[in-house]
C-alpha cells in the first residue's frame, strides 16, 4: 500500500511540473492585442468571402506577376484605397492565399472563432496566433508582424486528431516502403537479367561475323601430269638430238641437210640386241 502511494505521489508532482512548465511556457498578454485579434477575424473573414474560383484566380495573377506585386507594395502600400496601410509584404499575401486553397479541402465550411491562442513579443517582432472551427477541421492562423506592424510570415495549419495523424503516419510509411521494395524488387530483376547478356552478345557477334569459304582443292592430280607431259617431251626432244647428230656422223654430212620426222622402235632391231 505504502508502495503505491508513493508512486501515486511521484506521477502527482511530476503532473504538476509539466503543468508548471506549460504555464511558463504559455504565450503572454500584449499591450495591444485587440488590434491583432481584430487583424486575424479579417483576414478570415476576406478569405472565407471569396470562391474557390476567385481566390485561384488571385492566386494565380499574383504568381505570375511576383516581382510587380512587390514593387507595387513597396512603392505604394496603400493598396487598400481606404487610407489604410497594406498589412501583408508581397510574399506573405501569396503565402496567405496558397494555404488557404490547399487547405480548403480539409476545411469545409467556416463556421466561428474557436479561441485566441494570444501572442508574444521578442526583438521587436511579434507573433500572434487564432484557432478558427470549420466545418472538418480546425483551422489555426499564426501570424509573425515586424517592428513597422507589417506581416512578414503567415502559417495556416489544419488542425487534425491524435487518430488522423497516426493513419497520415501510418499511411507515409506503407507508401515509403512500398516504394522501397518495388524499387528493390526491379534492381534484383535487372541483376538477374546479367546473365543473360553474355548470350546475347555471343549471338549478335555470330550474325555480323562473315562466314569464311573454304580452300578450293588443289589440282595435284592434274598437276602431276603437266609435269610429267613436260619431263617425257624433254626427253624424247634430247633423243632426237642424239640420234641426228648420230646419223649425221656416220654419213658424214652436217644435221642441216636433213630433218628427223619421227623415230619408231622396232622389236627385232639390232639395237634391241646391242
Amino acid at each position: 500500500m505504502k508502495r503505491n502511494m508513493k508512486k501515486f505521489t511521484g506521477m502527482l508532482l511530476l503532473l504538476v511540473w509539466v503543468l508548471a512548465l506549460t504555464a511558463c511556457s504559455s504565450k503572454e498578454k500584449l499591450p495591444n492585442e485587440e488590434v491583432y485579434q481584430e487583424k486575424a477575424d479579417g483576414y478570415i473573414k476576406m478569405l472565407t468571402s471569396m470562391d474557390e474560383a476567385s481566390l485561384n484566380e488571385q492566386l494565380t495573377d499574383l504568381e505570375e506577376n511576383l516581382e510587380d506585386f512587390e514593387q507595387q507594395v513597396a512603392l505604394y502600400p496603400y493598396l487598400m484605397g481606404n487610407g489604410s496601410k497594406f498589412d501583408f509584404t508581397a510574399e506573405a499575401y501569396v503565402s496567405l492565399l496558397k494555404s488557404y486553397t490547399s487547405n480548403l479541402e480539409d476545411l469545409g465550411a467556416f463556421v466561428e472563432l474557436k479561441a485566441y491562442e494570444g501572442g508574444e513579443e521578442k526583438d521587436g517582432e511579434v507573433s500572434y496566433s487564432a484557432v478558427y472551427k470549420f466545418e472538418k477541421h480546425d483551422l489555426r492562423m499564426s501570424l509573425v508582424f515586424d517592428k513597422n506592424n507589417v506581416i512578414t510570415t503567415v502559417t495556416l495549419d489544419p488542425i487534425y486528431s491524435t487518430g488522423e495523424i497516426l493513419e497520415k503516419a501510418a499511411l507515409n510509411t506503407l507508401l515509403g516502403m512500398g516504394v522501397v521494395f518495388v524499387v528493390l524488387i526491379l534492381i534484383c530483376l535487372i541483376i538477374s537479367c546479367f546473365g543473360f547478356i553474355p548470350a546475347i552478345e555471343a549471338k549478335f557477334k555470330k550474325k555480323k561475323a562473315p562466314e569464311k569459304k573454304a580452300p578450293e582443292p588443289v589440282a595435284a592430280p592434274a598437276a602431276a601430269s603437266v609435269q610429267e607431259a613436260a619431263s617425257t617431251k624433254t626427253d624424247d626432244l634430247e633423243l632426237v638430238a642424239v640420234i641426228t647428230a648420230a646419223v649425221a656422223a656416220t654419213l658424214g654430212t652436217s644435221t642441216d641437210g636433213f630433218v628427223v620426222r619421227s623415230i619408231k622402235r622396232k622389236s627385232n632391231s639390232k639395237w634391241k640386241r646391242a
